[in-house]
Formats: C-alpha cells, sequence, structure tokens
C-alpha cells in the first residue's frame, strides 16, 4: 500500500495532461478530417487574422490548462497526504 500512493502521483499528473492535450490535438485532427469543432474554428480564426475570436479562443485554452494544473495539485492531496501546502515564516 505504500508503493501504490507513490506509484499514483506520476500517473495522476500523466492522465490529467493527457486531458489538456485532447484539445489541443483537436485543432490538427479537426483540420486533417474537415470536422465542424472548436479546433476548426480556432485554426480558421487564425488564418483569416480575426484576432476577437484567435484571443478568445487561447484564453479558453489558458483557462483549461490552468484548471488542469490546478486538478492536478488537488490530486496530489488527495492520492498522498502527505503532499501538502506549508507555510513558511518569513
Amino acid at each position: 500500500t505504500h508503493a501504490w500512493r507513490n506509484a499514483l502521483i506520476p500517473v495522476v499528473t500523466l492522465v490529467i495532461g493527457w486531458l489538456i492535450g485532447i484539445f489541443s490535438g483537436s485543432i490538427m485532427i479537426e483540420n486533417i478530417f474537415g470536422i465542424n469543432g472548436i479546433g476548426k474554428v480556432y485554426f480558421e480564426a487564425l488564418s483569416s487574422g480575426d484576432n476577437e475570436i484567435a484571443l478568445a479562443m487561447q484564453l479558453f485554452y489558458i483557462l483549461l490548462a490552468l484548471i488542469g494544473n490546478l486538478l492536478v495539485d488537488l490530486a496530489y492531496g488527495l492520492v498522498d497526504p502527505r503532499v501538502r501546502i506549508q507555510k513558511t515564516l518569513s
């Protein structure tokens, strides 16, 4: 049981990273196969110089990455209770 908690830390990192990667991979997949979706909208906005839509889509991807990283940090605390935030005295 002791090794299980230590072994889950990299697994949690990879699984949540893969979920974030699905959205970034959708840009190429949707353009290659001609699927209408959020990735194709982003690619067409970049290609046509539609800066407002491109910036909004970039904001969406940034927020997605930040939420994913927050989930990774919270999952560390659930997987291994020894991982905690400590207040430092200054």
